[in-house]
């Protein structure tokens, strides 16, 4: 069975509480990317109401 590997797309500093996001590239010998800035988590899209729809 093959082991997947997993990239990490944010990192945790435990001293001011907060993640920083990635960059995605690797290099050959499977080192990450460059800190990017803090990441935020994905934003929930708002499903529209058929009122939103009509008067919107």
């Amino acid at each position: 069975m093959a082991s997947s590997k997993k990239k990490k797309k944010r990192i945790y500093n435990p001293v001011t509480g907060k993640y920083y996001e990635l960059r995605q590239r690797t290099t050959k010998s499977g080192r990450t990317g460059q800190i990017k800035g803090l990441w935020h988590p994905p934003k929930k899209k708002k499903k529209k109401s058929l009122w939103d729809v009509i008067f919107g």
